[in-house]
């Protein structure tokens, strides 16, 4: 007899709050054989008197319907499908009513297997679970800006502003800040009043952002881009600065004695007026939206059309591949049987399969090795659709300057030749990028080479090196020489690397001649007039491109690298990585920017399948930067698939991912989460987790439960999939017991570290067949063999006729394997029951089988009917492969790039 794990919920080292004056708290135990005299304790203390500590066991439960799902991956087998273990789980539960005066609670827990056994305690010193208990009628119209922060800076003016944000309260603080070229302003706000637990986003280095958390101390060494803490009363606050670059003023946020100042960096020559935002909700995603939204909305008076911008995009033609509507909503109804309508998918750049240059090839890539590389991947069944030639392309002195446009000897016919050649022998192909440095490269410009001769420079000082760069009387023609040279090679993206660079350049002129809008407003406006603003900003995490080149809505979308470096030969670089990306998508999410979670490589084990997961639940593109000749094969097999066109994409959600816990921290000993949806009203809700501790044998077990999805509708039902193991759990969502005292546990889910996995809740439909009477419940769940499956699916709807068979139709974007999930909902009155019972399906899962077994339906793939092989079930899952049937039955493509999937349900 032995406790493999228990897990509280809510979990311990979270902070929780609750609109209820009732506690309930529930423990789970994972064993094989859970003995009578098993006992379990709530250790539990209130701020009333916060020295006495009393306990409250834990009672089982008896009366849970569906036994709860505990899952555990291993590893997948040779054709990538996941499988996993599940456990059996006890369910104990307890209420408390804590004294009518207390604020917040404070618990642990024990227990022992028997009477005779020592007791074991949960967690360690430090870890406790805390509940903040508030009424529902407490709202934050209630509080006033002082209330906020002891210690208030009376002397700064504040006005309260209409939120952009339901559910959120904000004020602008504004005041005035002399000119100084030698050091920067800073000026008290005050300190967090009541604060548990604060978030920082901080600038790490000159070019990238990272997390910084803390608790009752707000205390850390860095310049901040946002502030965000939780008070004592279960309100959230956000504290974000505006920079105004046409003013050369540049904002930050720092801490100082526990208290939040403005550093203010004021280079214009005179006084400029300066404005921080906050806001405060009981949402901290709110309290963040609200604050950005203000800042944004009072940003837009310092903005003004970029010169040449609306000539660049006026008679621009339109690119059916560069438009990305919403996918239709996913489970529709039909009353009518009418054939489907074959649609098109319309990709864009992003979704295609990505290959970079930089950890593969270095800087020693050439017009060959790029080929034998694209070669590798080619013989490996890999189609990437995007290629990144990275830095080493260039043509440079040795000083590290940009000497021409054209690139270096290693590509003897010129870059045309190469792009030619690449498109030539891999016509699936479709848009190749390349590196460059904002200034040319990393020392800026040759003060010798062909650019020096076409284009003013200016000299300057970068790092203690002679830099030259284009003058900015002549950036807008260079910018605009060199992008049309770059389309005319073929290219179609740009990287542009090392833009913190040119804040960093000394020389009086320089910095008086406000180059440093200029070099943005030209690049921007080029990339837009050639290149569809296909850009990826890299070491741009600065305020001064947010405020200004990033936040206007008026454009498509570019790219932002969202961290430091992927660097696969740093061991502990790999869980920071996806922990770093997780937590800037809160700030990076809400610029006019898709966050770029960069690189990796399929080779890093055991890291490997948690950066496969965590770009793929992003939201942007996914790219490796494989070896040559080295390649998982099972996990880039699970990150790209094939259309029918031959092509290879990622699937990638519909929105930028979001951590769901913004206070988490990668040394609580706990699991990440991150969230993200597909589709429109009534899509697929996606949900990761992640173990990022940098314990080598840390593993722990938490709750899945429908507060912590995107995008679920009220009273609708769905059935939630774990990716790793394949276990599902049917649930019907409502608003109302979606808030953290009343949210269900649909599963467990319990990683070892380095492990991951990823929760697909798709919505059903019920539906009653027409000739077995009998009720189902159906949706399709997406491809079974790829981690976001569900973003396979453009449409879906069921038909249910007036006569003859229901109809599940599902629209795909890409081959592999289908899941339909297809239950029960009701009792068969035909008698049907007794006539399947001899039937059986393939690969069961426990004691579960299809409603409708196979050799009961007809299954269709563009009008053809499915071949019997290439189907197959587990549990309640139909899986159907498409692939396999594409090939088997010669299928070709003609007016769309979609597969046609029908189901009829006798």
């Amino acid at each position: 007899m032995s406790v493999s794990s228990v897990t509280l919920n809510p979990p311990l080292r979270t902070s929780t709050a609750i609109r209820s004056r009732v506690v309930r708290i529930r423990a789970f135990i994972e064993s094989t054989d859970l003995p009578s005299e098993f006992q379990i304790e709530l250790w539990w203390s209130t701020d009333v008197d916060s020295e006495s500590w009393y306990n409250t066991a834990f009672q089982q439960r008896q009366d849970t319907a569906n036994p709860l799902l505990l899952t555990t991956p291993v590893s997948s087998d040779e054709s990538g499908v996941a499988d996993g273990t599940i456990s059996t789980v006890y369910e104990f539960e307890l209420c408390l009513v804590p004294p009518k005066l207390a604020h917040h609670l404070e618990y642990t827990a024990r227990y022992r297997l028997t009477k005779d056994d020592n007791w074991v305690w949960l967690g360690k010193p430090n870890t406790n679970g805390k509940i903040i208990l508030y009424s529902r009628s407490t709202t934050c119209q209630e509080l006033q800006l002082p209330d906020l922060f002891s210690d208030f800076n009376s002397s700064l003016q504040s006005t309260k502003m209409l939120s952009e944000a339901v559910g959120a309260d904000v004020w602008r603080v504004s005041g005035s800040v002399e000119s100084s070229l030698e050091q920067s302003t800073i000026v008290p706000l005050g300190i967090p009043s009541e604060m548990t637990q604060f978030l920082a986003l901080v600038r790490i280095q000159r070019s990238w952002m990272g997390p910084y958390h803390g608790h009752s101390n707000l205390k850390f060494d860095r310049t901040a881009f946002l502030i965000l803490y939780e008070r004592k009363d279960g309100k959230h606050v956000a504290v974000i600065p505006m920079s105004n670059i046409k003013a050369n003023l540049v904002s930050y946020l720092q801490a100082q004695n526990g208290s939040i100042m403005f550093n203010l960096e004021n280079t214009s020559g005179s006084s400029v007026d300066y404005s921080v935002f906050i806001a405060a909700s009981d949402s901290s995603i709110v309290a963040v939206q609200a604050a950005f939204y203000s800042m944004r909305s009072t940003a837009r008076a310092f903005h003004q059309p970029l010169k040449g911008l609306t000539d660049s995009v006026a008679h621009k033609p339109f690119n059916e591949l560069d438009y990305r509507p919403e996918v239709q909503p996913v489970v529709k109804y039909r009353t009518r049987d009418h054939p489907p309508v074959s649609g098109l998918w319309y990709e864009e750049w992003l979704d295609c399969m990505g290959f970079c240059t930089w950890n593969s090839l270095g800087v020693d890539v050439s017009h060959d090795s790029l080929l034998q590389a694209l070669q590798s991947l080619h013989d490996n069944n890999v189609r990437v659709g995007l290629v990144i030639i990275d830095d080493g392309w260039q043509s440079v002195d040795s000083n590290r300057r940009l000497e021409r446009m054209e690139a270096n000897s290693k590509f003897p016919g010129g870059l045309k030749h190469t792009v030619d050649a690449i498109k030539r022998r891999f016509p699936y192909i479709r848009h190749v990028a390349v590196w460059h440095a904002l200034l040319g490269y990393w020392q800026g410009m040759s003060p010798n080479g062909d650019i020096a001769h076409q284009y003013k420079l200016e000299h300057g000082m970068l790092y203690n090196y002679d830099a030259w760069l284009v003058s900015g009387d002549d950036i807008d023609r260079y910018y605009d020489d060199y992008y049309k040279f770059l389309a005319q090679s073929g290219i179609s993206v740009v990287k542009v690397d090392v833009q913190m660079h040119i804040y960093d350049i000394q020389g009086d002129h320089i910095r008086s001649s406000n180059i440093y809008q200029k070099y943005q407003d030209a690049l921007k406006i080029s990339a837009l007039r050639y290149l569809n603003l296909r850009v990826i900003y890299c070491m741009a995490m600065s305020t001064q491109y947010f405020d200004y080149a990033l936040i206007e809505t008026g454009s498509s979308k570019p790219l932002l690298r969202n961290s430091d470096d992927f660097f696969p030969n740093i061991p502990d670089s790999h869980h920071w990585h996806v922990y770093c990306n997780a937590l800037n998508n809160l700030f990076t999410g809400l610029l006019n920017v898709i966050p770029d979670w960069d690189m990796f490589m399929s080779t890093v084990a055991p890291y490997a399948v948690q950066h496969a997961v965590a770009r793929c639940i992003s939201g942007s593109a996914v790219y490796i930067t494989d070896t040559p000749g080295f390649h998982d094969m099972v996990i880039l097999n699970q990150i790209h698939a094939e259309t029918i066109r031959g092509s290879a994409v990622s699937l990638r959600p519909s929105r930028v991912a979001q951590a769901i816990d913004p206070y988490f921290d990668m040394w609580d000993n706990r699991l990440m989460f991150v969230s993200n949806f597909y589709g429109a009203t009534g899509g697929f809700s996606l949900l990761a987790a992640f173990n990022v501790s940098q314990e080598k044998n840390a593993e722990f077990t938490e709750p899945v439960k429908p507060s912590m999805m995107t995008g679920l509708v009220d009273g609708a039902e769905y059935v939630l999939r774990s990716y790793m193991t394949g276990a599902t759990q049917e649930f019907q969502f409502h608003a109302a017991t979606g808030r953290e005292d009343n949210d269900p546990v649909l599963m467990l889910t319990k990683l070892k570290s380095t492990e991951c996995d990823i929760f697909t809740a798709a919505p059903l439909a019920t539906i009653k067949t027409h000739y077995s009477n009998r009720v189902l419940k159906v949706g399709a769940l997406g491809l079974v063999d790829k981690y976001t499956g569900a973003a396979a699916i453009a449409r879906q709807q069921v038909i249910v006729p007036v006569s003859g068979r229901a109809i599940l139709d599902v629209d795909l974007k890409v081959l592999g394997i289908l899941s339909v999930y297809i239950s029960d909902a009701g009792p068969d009155t035909s008698g049907a029951q007794a006539e399947r019972s001899g039937e059986s399906t393939v690969g069961e899962l426990g004691n579960e089988e299809l409603a409708v077994p196979i050799a009961k339906m007809l299954i269709t793939i563009q009008g053809e009917v499915m071949p019997i092989s290439a189907l197959s079930s587990t549990g309640k899952v139909l899986l159907i492969d498409v692939e396999y049937a594409w090939k088997e039955l010669q299928l070709k493509s003609r007016y769309s790039n979609e597969v046609a999937i029908r189901i009829y349900l006798s």
